[in-house]
């Protein structure tokens, strides 16, 4: 199980900047489609992200020695997108 969580991991990290442009292309398709009465998007990334959040972003924000406001604004942004790269790097003593 921990080498599928590394690979996971390891994959994640590789593509970070890939993963941020997605999930800004999602925001933005959630935005579009809002005031056409399909709100469902963003209110599901918002519930998604906050329990994230709360669960495990400001957790591993503060492992890997960022602010809290940071974490904060970056795990609500982009999920388990930001936490699990900085979540591998922190365990693996890698400098951003």
């Amino acid at each position: 199980m921990k080498k599928l969580r590394d690979f996971v991991f390891s994959f994640l990290t590789k593509i970070e900047k890939l993963d941020y442009f997605l999930v800004i292309v999602l925001w933005a398709l959630g935005a579009i489609a809002s005031p056409f009465g399909f709100p469902w998007i963003v209110l599901g990334i918002l519930a998604l992200h906050a329990f994230e959040t709360v669960t495990i972003g400001l957790k591993v924000g503060k492992e890997g020695g960022e602010k809290f406001l940071y974490s904060l604004c970056m795990c609500m942004t982009f999920g388990f997108t930001w936490w699990v790269p900085l979540r591998w790097r922190t365990e693996n003593g890698i400098e951003k």
